[in-house]
């Protein structure tokens, strides 16, 4: 797929939404998780790459945060991250769009060499692990 700001190929995106993680955290920003990436997406011209879906529960219930599979055409099985709505959006974003878009400023999250175990968004540790 073309991405038109880059002129480069960009990969086809996947973000898995844990509704009730969304549900317990309301009060932080989380009902407006999707919303939000979903417009900031469109704003880099990535809508078209990026489908984000809620789903059921994903078995991780974190405390304040909420659950996010995120997958693509290289790497299918995706990275599960547990994010903060309000402190880590944006440094979610910048992880999906690097996925869509390779060629995107890297961010400390998900480092395509790192495996399974804790990674950092932001100052907050944030536990990632390969999806099932």
């Amino acid at each position: 797929m073309q991405d038109g700001d880059s002129g480069g190929k960009g990969r086809q995106v996947d973000v898995l939404v844990c509704r009730k993680c969304l549900g317990k955290c309301a009060r932080s920003g989380g009902q407006d998780l999707p919303r939000w990436l979903q417009g900031e997406l469109a704003e880099r011209g990535l809508a078209g790459q990026v489908r984000i879906t809620p789903t059921g529960c994903m078995n991780q219930c974190p405390r304040r945060q909420v659950t996010v599979l995120v997958s693509d055409s290289e790497d299918a099985e995706g990275r599960m991250l547990l994010v903060e709505p309000r402190l880590q959006r944006d440094l979610l974003l910048k992880f999906v769009e690097r996925r869509a878009r390779p060629d995107a400023p890297a961010t400390t999250l998900g480092d395509d060499s790192a495996g399974r175990g804790q990674e950092h968004l932001g100052d907050e540790p944030v536990h990632e692990e390969r999806g099932q």
